[in-house]
C-alpha cells in the first residue's frame, strides 16, 4: 500500500515537472514585434539652421521584445544613427546630414542581436528582432549652378536688343523647380522667364536705360517672393540663386 502511494506521488511529481517545463518554454518563446510608427513625412532645407523631427508616435499595443531603439538609415539601409529614446531621436539635427533621404525606424529585439551598429546595414541585422515601418526625412539643398555669357551692352534706340550665348553649367544643379530671374541692379524683380529660350526672347530695349541682372533660380515647393515687383533679397523658402550676368542698357 505504502509502495503504491509513493509510486503515485512520483508520477504526479513528474507530470508536474513536465508541465512546469512546458510553461517555462512557452514564456521564453517571444517573437519580437516593433509595432507601427506614425508621423511625418518630413522635408527640410539644408541651410545651416537646425532641423528636428517631432510628433512621431509608436503604436505599441502589439509590440514585443525586451529591448528597443530607434534606427536612422539612408535610403539604402546604411545605419547612420541609433538614438536609444524618442527624446534622443527628437534631438537629432538632420541639417548636419547634408542633402538626401533618411529613414526613421523603430527596432524591438529579444536577447542578443548583431549588425545594429552605425556603418552597418539594417538589412544585415541578425537575431530575434523586428523593424517597424519607416518615416521619410527628405533633406533638400537646391543648387543653381553657374551661368556664363555676356556681359551685354545695348543702346536704347528703338531697335530690339536680345541676349544670346548664355549657358548653364548644370553638372551639379539640384532642386525640384527652376526659373530664370531678371532684376534691376537693386534686386527688384522685373521678370521671371521660365526657360532660357524665354530669356533670349526678352527685348531689353523696351526696359529703357539702366542695368539689368540675369539669374538662374532653383527651388523646392513653397517658395514665396518670386514675383515681378518683389525683391530677390526677400525670397523665402528652400532655394538657390546662381551668379548673375549684367545687361547694361545705355541711352545714346
Amino acid at each position: 500500500m505504502k509502495t503504491t502511494l509513493l509510486k503515485s506521488l512520483g508520477i504526479l511529481m513528474c507530470l508536474g515537472l513536465l508541465q512546469a517545463c512546458d510553461n517555462d518554454d512557452d514564456s521564453t518563446d517571444i517573437i519580437a514585434n516593433a509595432g507601427t510608427i506614425s508621423g511625418g513625412p518630413f522635408s527640410f532645407c539644408i541651410d545651416g539652421d537646425p532641423d528636428f523631427v517631432n510628433g512621431i508616435s509608436v503604436n505599441s499595443s502589439d509590440a514585443m521584445g525586451m529591448n528597443a531603439t530607434w534606427v536612422i538609415t539612408d535610403d539604402q539601409g546604411s545605419i547612420l544613427g541609433l538614438p536609444p529614446t524618442m527624446e534622443a531621436l527628437e534631438a537629432v539635427n538632420f541639417d548636419d546630414a547634408g542633402p538626401g533621404l533618411c529613414l526613421i525606424w523603430y527596432l524591438r529585439y529579444e536577447g542578443e542581436i548583431s549588425g545594429a551598429e552605425v556603418g552597418m546595414n539594417a538589412n544585415d541585422i541578425e537575431g530575434n528582432f523586428d523593424l517597424s515601418n519607416s518615416i521619410d526625412v527628405q533633406r533638400n539643398q537646391p543648387e543653381a549652378g553657374t551661368i556664363s555669357g555676356g556681359p551685354f551692352e545695348f543702346f536704347v534706340d528703338g531697335e530690339a536688343d536680345f541676349v544670346s550665348g548664355i549657358t548653364l553649367d548644370d553638372s551639379e544643379i539640384s532642386g525640384s523647380n527652376s526659373t530664370w530671374v531678371i532684376t534691376d541692379d537693386q534686386g527688384n524683380i522685373l521678370g521671371l522667364p521660365p526657360t532660357l529660350e524665354a530669356v533670349e526672347g526678352v527685348n531689353f530695349d523696351e526696359a529703357g536705360p539702366g542695368v539689368c541682372l540675369i539669374w538662374y533660380l532653383r527651388f523646392e515647393d513653397g517658395l514665396s517672393g518670386a514675383e515681378a515687383g518683389m525683391n530677390a533679397a526677400d525670397l523665402q523658402g528652400c532655394f538657390d540663386l546662381s551668379n548673375s550676368i549684367t545687361v547694361n542698357r545705355i541711352e545714346p
